[in-house]
């Protein structure tokens, strides 16, 4: 059974909804650091050691590994076809697909380890 959007719907809704998260995320850190102006270590340590921010910022950090993913296979998909790479688009896709993955993986988990 399909879901009730196409692939093109979800990728939109994706990239959208994550664009969203890490805007709100970004403009309370900036609030955050306005109204604890001027910001001192302290605040920002005791900020972070809140398990609320925590999973805030590993939503953030999801959000914008989603919005990455989707972002670099809509690049390799229009720019790293045969019809403008000849021959050797599907291993440079191959390539770029797998470098791009690695390194957007590495850095989720990553920042997660540092995070948590």
């Amino acid at each position: 059974m399909k879901g009730i959007f196409g692939t093109g719907t979800r990728d939109f809704l994706l990239v959208r909804s994550s664009a969203l998260l890490m805007a709100s995320y970004i403009i309370f850190i900036f609030t955050f650091i306005l109204l604890h102006s001027p910001m001192e270590y302290l605040y920002w340590k005791n900020l972070f050691n809140l398990t609320w921010m925590k999973i805030l910022t590993s939503v953030f950090m999801l959000s914008f590994a989603v919005h990455t993913w989707v972002g670099t296979w809509a690049i390799g998909g229009d720019y790293l076809t045969s019809a403008i790479m000849g021959s050797l688009s599907k291993p440079i896709n191959f390539l770029y697909s797998f470098v791009t993955k690695l390194i957007i993986v590495s850095a989720l988990l990553w920042s997660l380890i540092i995070i948590w």
